[in-house]
């Protein structure tokens, strides 16, 4: 596998990186990458605002078809999902 650096700034610290530290281009192009990645990471990641968490929820329904369905649920066939059969609060109440 190989890699082309375009820019010969970039090229010319990744040879001086690798004659300092005594290492082939390879090793000190890896070294680099490796401790930056680790930067990269301890980084807090910010959480997602509302507006990115609905876009991101509409995407998901778009993409497997919940978008193109539409369902007429009232606030009585929602409340009817808590209900257990044969349970009746108020006889458990002393």
């Amino acid at each position: 596998m190989s890699m082309f650096i375009k820019n010969p700034d970039v090229e010319r610290a990744a040879r001086e990186l690798a004659r300092l530290r005594g290492t082939s281009l390879t090793e000190a192009v890896g070294q680099a990458l490796e401790r930056a990645l680790a930067s990269e990471r301890e980084k807090p990641r910010p959480r997602p605002t509302i507006a990115e968490m609905k876009a991101a929820t509409e995407r998901f329904r778009k993409a497997i078809g919940l978008d193109k369905r539409k369902l007429n649920v009232t606030k009585a066939d929602f409340d009817a999902l808590w209900e257990i059969p044969g349970f009746d609060p108020k006889d458990d109440l002393s």
